[in-house]
């Protein structure tokens, strides 16, 4: 029986976020009602002006659910005690105005982060179980209900949370991630490889030229072109894991037709990578998607950009194309601009850490790497100044409208 995924690409996007928040502010401006408030909500989100915010939702009195929900994380960004305190109420809100299970998971997730900060870990954890009794699909509580949980040392409730939750059909990378992390604090070696699967799941190879193109390199220096100059181009982004890095979230539009091509390509790539390892007896396999959306954005590193350890929480299968790599660091005999996959110290211990060790692999142009969602991974600074472009990507499975838009706040 076939292993295909059938791959969608994402909407093309026709503005920047830039661009579009600009249009929904003059809109709201004419027509401020409740629907065009939260679209602009969510875009002040995606341009981390968490400041307007707040001072556009605090104090409405017609806020729904996820209004109150856009506004706690609002105040989480601030990173403050009264940011933790009006995060805490807005979620206390949004639980009591939703009217779904789901909801009130998400509300009661956000409100342990809230609790967590303030210092109250006992009451975080109380309510991220409830949060997964309501959903034990979420995977904020998962990941947020394990942290707390390997923090004190109690590795069986990391382990019994996820024989209950793979027992109700959750299967996604934070689950398997906390899986792996508790037995890594039990200093369980095998069966931490077991459940990262990197032995079996893990691909590296290089492209071939997409139809039309002679080579890979002169494709890879059309596309890099489009890329550098792309009108979604920024510096940061709050809340992920890069750190003094260009990035572009959301490179597929009709500024850059090279794109397409190159996801076309990976889609292609990933499918012969499905079949390779579609036999194997492990709850990532077991997960496959049958429909599946390719999510890409950029990511482009100066001297002094990297990635912190992470995994990608909304995934399936991840990956990164290299299109443009320095001589320096693909000719390199340090880690410098290379990419590693293993565990997080502060996650998993240092000896742990070090036990299940590290493979750094070194970026060429040209290649792709594949690998599980949950599968820890950072990056290097390369300390040049010639630009490392990357572009990330993640083979997501097609999931309700409900958990889209609480992807994009």
């Amino acid at each position: 029986m076939s292993r295909r995924i059938n791959i969608e690409l994402e909407t093309v996007k026709h503005l920047t976020a830039q661009d579009e928040l600009a249009l929904v502010q003059a809109a709201y401006a004419r027509n401020p009602s409740p629907t065009m408030r939260w679209r602009l909500a969510s875009l002040l989100v995606l341009n981390d002006d968490a400041k307007a915010v707040t001072a556009l939702l605090s104090g409405q009195a017609d806020l729904g659910p996820r209004e109150e929900m856009t506004l706690a994380q609002a105040w989480l960004a601030h990173e403050s005690a009264e940011g933790d305190a009006g995060a805490w109420a807005a979620t206390d809100r949004a639980f009591a105005l939703s009217e779904q299970d789901e909801e009130r998971a998400a509300a009661l997730a956000l409100r342990a982060k809230a609790e967590t900060r303030m210092g109250d870990v006992d009451a975080a954890r109380a309510t991220l179980t409830q949060a997964l009794a309501l959903d034990p699909h979420n995977k904020d509580a998962c990941k947020r209900l394990a942290t707390l949980a390997l923090a004190a040392g109690d590795t069986g409730a990391v382990l019994a949370m996820y024989d209950d939750l793979a027992a109700k059909g959750a299967a996604h990378s934070r689950l398997f991630a906390a899986k792996a992390l508790a037995h890594a604090h039990r200093d369980e070696r095998d069966q931490v490889r077991t459940m990262m699967g990197a032995d079996d799941f893990f691909r590296a190879a290089k492209l071939p030229p997409p139809a039309g193109w002679d080579s890979i390199e002169s494709f890879n220096a059309a596309l890099a072109e489009e890329l550098m100059t792309h009108p979604g181009l920024r510096f940061d982004r709050y809340g992920t894991a890069s750190e003094l890095t260009w990035r572009i979230d959301s490179p597929l539009s009709r500024a850059a037709p090279l794109v397409r091509v190159l996801l076309d390509t990976i889609a292609d790539a990933i499918n012969a990578h499905v079949e390779r390892v579609g036999g194997v007896d492990h709850p990532w396999a077991a997960a496959r998607p049958t429909d599946a959306t390719l999510r890409a954005w950029c990511v482009i590193t100066e001297s002094d950009g990297f990635e912190n350890w992470h995994v990608h929480q909304f995934g399936w299968l991840s990956g990164a194309y290299y299109v443009r790599v320095p001589d320096s660091i693909a000719n390199g005999d340090t880690e410098a601009g290379c990419i590693a996959l293993g565990l997080p110290e502060d996650l998993a211990g240092e000896e742990a850490a070090a036990a299940y060790g590290t493979n750094v692999v070194r970026p060429q142009n040209g290649l792709c790497l594949m690998f599980p969602s949950h599968t820890y991974h950072r990056t290097f600074p390369h300390g040049v100044r010639d630009r490392r472009i990357c572009v990330a990507f993640d083979l997501k499975p097609r999931i309700a409208m409900a958990d889209e838009e609480a992807e994009a706040a």
